[in-house]
């Protein structure tokens, strides 16, 4: 905001450093390293499924996604992807940002595969999914949407603009954030590997 209100959009560098509409940079990284330990909890409660005779190949499944979401998130193969649908399909207003169509359908996809394994998860658990999974599409998915329109009709330097992605990249941060938690409190509660205790006298 220091750009439009302060007429400042470099700041030392610090804010391309943080700018949440930007490439290689803190957030970016932040989120791309969040990723990646969603997708090693993952992994680590399928090999221990798997060592109890539980079910773990969704759990490796899902672990896949998030490393692929983790490469995309520092590469922007999403990015590329708008390139080649825009180019076949004409999208513009809220479709400006075309990949939204094919990660839409690769999301569909994903909710019909594991729907069954959501629904045998621990209830607690089960919400937590619903809860960071719905914050995450909503800004993932939610306000590119409007972010798109937005582009098309006034362009990327504007107030409003810059509102959507920051609300799309907070609300994408802040779903990961959920998932974590869900995943650690989900190990602790099935496997009892992990105890965490704060005493008084420690203080």
């Amino acid at each position: 905001m220091s750009k439009y209100y302060f007429d400042h959009d470099y700041v030392y560098g610090l804010v391309p450093l943080f700018d949440f509409n930007l490439e290689k940079n803190i957030p970016t990284l932040y989120s791309s390293i969040a990723l990646v330990f969603v997708s090693v909890l993952l992994a680590f409660i399928g090999v221990t499924n798997k060592k109890l005779n539980s079910s773990y190949m969704p759990w490796f499944g899902m672990a896949f996604v998030f490393l692929f979401l983790s490469i995309d998130e520092i590469h922007g193969i999403h990015e590329n992807l708008t390139i080649i649908v825009k180019n076949t399909f004409a999208t513009s207003g809220f479709l400006y940002y075309s990949w939204i169509i094919p990660y839409s359908i690769g999301l569909i996809i994903f909710i019909a595969f594991f729907s069954r394994f959501l629904l045998d998860l621990p209830k607690r658990t089960m919400i937590l999914f619903l809860v960071s999974g719905t914050v995450f599409v909503s800004g993932a998915i939610g306000f590119e949407l409007f972010g798109g329109r937005q582009n098309e009709l006034y362009g990327a330097d504007n107030v409003l603009y810059c509102f959507f992605y920051t609300c799309e990249e907070l609300l994408e941060m802040l779903g990961i954030a959920i998932f974590i938690y869900t995943l650690i409190k989900y190990i602790i509660d099935q496997f009892e590997y992990l105890m965490i205790t704060v005493s008084s006298e420690n203080f």
